[in-house]
């Protein structure tokens, strides 16, 4: 292939697919290339949330401007991503957590935002199921949402398809052709594919794409893990939750349990060339993050990784001690299930 577009984005997850689709219906001419599947990775495997409780005050316009454009999504997409506009809580247990809760509400009111702080018997009243003898109450903000990340990006995709995008799956964008400084192609397995403009949205893969450009695009990856329940006969108003440990209820019943603060870093190369810019963000969640010396770090030292063509989808195995634990906690604060099976996990 060699062909023309205005642009090309690279990456097929929810930035990338998100931007074909307004870009092409825009009346832009555009290509999306991506070197697996479509939502393949991080995007179908985060926890939903579209928020604006505890944000960066920074980020909270483009959150706000986010709202509103979920609210209508399904209407313009013509399909369902399970949006549901039920909340944003986290339960407050202790001094630390309502100092923060606390801390967030002259921005919640500089922005306008309906977070409150709950008490105990608020959070018992919402949460019907849920123990409250441990709670303190809990920052709530009623108007953020969720959505079902096994459906958002492929119905962007599918929008974008519609609007006269091109999208190239299991084609792995290989560089990125500057001409006087400024982009003008990209060269995939497939050919080179001209361009004016180029949206690079491949997550974990950025920096390897930046890199041989001279930029400098400091990042790490994190495992985080998730897990699956059966329909469990609890009502949780399918908002997403942040208690002992972090869960969303889908419209099916089932609970997606996140281990939300045990995340594990797997040191590879990346760790060492950027690791003293990460050391003030590690040292101030050093309780929430391990380190792996392992089969990731091997494959880091052999160059794995700078192949885009060898993990066509990054499939890191769940930490099941850390889902274990997670639904211990659980059933700390729902007591009246007894215990929680899980149905599948995945990081």
């Amino acid at each position: 292939m060699n062909a023309r577009f205005d642009t090309v984005v690279i990456g097929g997850g929810i930035v990338g697919t998100a931007a074909a689709y307004y870009l092409a219906k825009a009346g832009k001419r555009v290509a999306l290339v991506e070197k697996g599947r479509v939502n393949g990775e991080q995007s179908s495997r985060n926890w939903g949330a579209v928020r604006t409780q505890g944000r960066d005050p920074c980020e909270i316009p483009m959150m706000l401007d986010c709202l509103e454009i979920w609210r209508g999504i399904e209407a313009e997409l013509g399909e369902s991503v399970d949006w549901r506009e039920q909340g944003q809580m986290r339960i407050i247990y202790d001094r630390a957590m309502r100092e923060r809760a606390e801390a967030f509400m002259p921005i919640a009111r500089e922005f306008g935002l309906t977070t409150r702080i709950l008490t105990p018997n608020d959070v018992a009243e919402v949460l019907p199921h849920y123990d409250p003898r441990d709670c303190h109450g809990a920052l709530f903000t009623p108007t953020d949402g969720n959505a079902e990340p096994e459906k958002a990006a492929p119905a962007f995709a599918r929008g974008a398809l519609r609007c006269g995008a091109t999208l190239l799956e299991h084609t792995a964008a290989l560089s990125i052709d500057l001409w006087n400084h400024a982009v003008c192609g990209v060269e995939t397995e497939q050919g080179r594919l001209a361009c004016e403009a180029i949206v690079l949205a491949a997550g974990a893969w950025t920096g390897r794409l930046l890199k041989p450009l001279g930029i400098k695009h400091p990042c790490l990856w994190v495992r985080g893990t998730v897990g699956r329940t059966g329909v469990l006969p609890i009502e949780l108003r399918k908002l997403v939750v942040w208690g002992k440990c972090a869960y969303r209820q889908r419209p099916d019943g089932r609970v997606n349990i996140a281990v939300a603060e045990d995340g594990f870093h797997d040191l590879m190369l990346d760790s060492l060339v950027h690791g003293l810019k990460f050391l003030p963000l590690a040292k101030r969640n050093w309780r929430n993050l391990r380190f792996s010396l392992g089969k990731p770090t091997m494959r880091s030292l052999m160059g794995e990784f700078d192949d885009f063509t060898t993990h066509r989808t990054l499939d890191p195995r769940p930490d099941w001690k850390g889902l274990a634990k997670a639904a211990g906690r659980f059933v700390e604060e729902y007591p009246g299930l007894g215990s929680v099976q899980y149905e599948r996990a995945w990081a």
